[in-house]
């Protein structure tokens, strides 16, 4: 270990005279600046304390700062310019076991406070002891959050630590890495040895905390998939997933569905316009968002009027806002809902469901389990025409629509009319039905509408 004697050794500390104290008595394990005396107080046990010319002139004189110093245990006090001394204060400060220096009127605060502290930082037993220390205090908050982790290494290395995007130099900043991959940067702002070795361990420990985070977060969105895609023999199963994911589906929820042309698109517009946290999961061919909230707005409107308001949607995207509802099959039913109101919204816009009209029953319909398993079973032998099958039910669909128009529907499905015919007939022969039947193509239509909307 450093004592003050090997600082006085040392190029910054030549210009320092020993004018009363020990020069052994304690250990040296850091240098710290004292502007008034109030800051002497604070000063670790084994420091070396330069005092400003400040500090000096506050009227505190150089025995209370000594008494001070002893009580603290700091290994010396420097003091600025050359200082004479007396015999009452080579006797306290021998007593108290506190080295007294002198500066030199041709050297600064700052060199002799930066120079005094790379001798000590250069010290390989304080070098390890800080080091261990550090790694002790860690240890003790491992798996808690970035900010309490940052806060433990910066205290107990004495260099305040950062996160950062990108590196500004490779000596000052540790990469942390999620699953092999660059996440980030552990920055700091001095050139200490203690420092960079302490990074190292926490930017392994943001590491992992930033994977688990995602892998929880991957959970919830999984999980939340799950309870929206179940159907009634598997919700209770697919509840208890949720909840043990951390999905929350006791509160009121309102979900947001976003479409893009190409990929799930980004949502900030989304998480900016509804506010708070967002749950997100990719769903069929879009994104859907469910923003949850313990107790029920005071007017539900106000949450679905502030989505309304998003004017910047990206280019070729659209989003559909399900209303407020409350629970696990509320949960469901918002998200049903917003799928249906995006896929009756403009390019650009957020449609909201209960400006639909007669589609939000289509989209209840949908959401029903009874109606959808009926729909299935009606529309259930088109699985039989081969290669036709996939194009079955948007055909028959387009043909309904259009009231057995076989040009109009032949221009929604870009197809010949003679091509729709041929679906139609093959349709109608393996379904066995009376498509001339009002009752029967009105039914058909319906499942239809059902199916499409509920999707795969």
């Amino acid at each position: 270990m450093l004592h003050v004697d090997d600082l006085l050794r040392a190029p910054a500390g030549r210009r320092l005279t020993l004018v009363a104290g020990p020069w052994d008595a304690r250990a040296v394990e850091s240098v710290v600046i004292v502007d008034e005396p109030g800051e002497l107080r604070r000063a670790p046990a084994g420091a070396v304390a330069v005092l400003s010319r400040n500090a000096t002139q506050a009227g505190l004189g150089v025995a209370a700062m000594l008494r001070t110093a002893g009580e603290r245990g700091l290994a010396a006090l420097v003091l600025p310019g050359h200082s004479g001394t007396s015999p009452a204060i080579v006797e306290l400060a021998r007593k108290l076991r506190v080295a007294v220096l002198a500066g030199s009127f041709d050297q600064t605060l700052s060199d002799t406070v930066f120079g005094l502290r790379e001798v000590v930082r250069s010290d390989p037993g304080l070098l390890l002891s800080r080091t261990r220390e550090a790694v002790e205090r860690l240890g003790a908050v491992d798996g808690a959050g970035e900010d309490v982790i940052l806060r433990a290494a910066s205290e107990a290395v004495g260099v305040a630590y950062g996160v950062a995007g990108v590196a500004e130099s490779a000596a000052t900043s540790a990469v942390i890495r999620v699953d092999g991959r660059a996440d980030g940067y552990v920055r700091w702002a001095d050139d200490d040895p203690a420092a960079a070795i302490v990074a190292g361990v926490v930017a392994a420990m943001l590491g992992r905390v930033r994977a688990a985070a995602r892998a929880a977060e991957a959970a919830r969105a999984a999980a939340l998939l799950a309870l929206v895609r179940a159907p009634a023999r598997d919700l209770p199963a697919a509840l208890r997933r949720a909840r043990i994911a951390g999905v929350p589906v006791d509160g009121w929820h309102v979900a947001v569905f976003v479409r893009a042309e190409s990929g799930v698109p980004p949502a900030p517009w989304a998480e900016e316009e509804l506010g708070g946290t967002l749950l997100a999961t990719p769903w069929q061919d879009g994104l859907l968002l469910v923003r949850t909230c313990e107790e029920r707005p005071a007017r539900a409107e106000d949450v679905l009027d502030a989505a309304r308001a998003a004017k910047s949607l990206p280019t070729g995207v659209v989003a559909g806002i399900g209303t407020c509802q409350q629970g696990a099959e509320g949960l469901r039913r918002t998200a049903a809902q917003a799928r249906t109101a995006a896929a009756h919204a403009r390019p650009g816009e957020a449609a909201a469901f209960d400006r639909l009209g007669v589609h939000a029953v289509l989209a209840e319909l949908a959401g029903s389990d009874s109606a959808l398993m009926a729909a299935r079973d009606m529309l259930a032998p088109l699985d039989r025409l081969g290669v036709l099958a996939p194009h079955a039910v948007p055909t028959l669909k387009a043909y309904l629509d259009t009231w057995g128009s076989r040009t109009k529907a032949a221009a929604l499905l870009n197809l010949h009319p003679n091509a729709v015919a041929h679906r139609v007939r093959r349709i109608a022969e393996v379904l066995d039905l009376d498509l001339s039947d009002t009752e029967t193509r009105f039914a058909l239509q319906l499942a239809c509408h059902v199916v499409t909307e509920a999707g795969p």
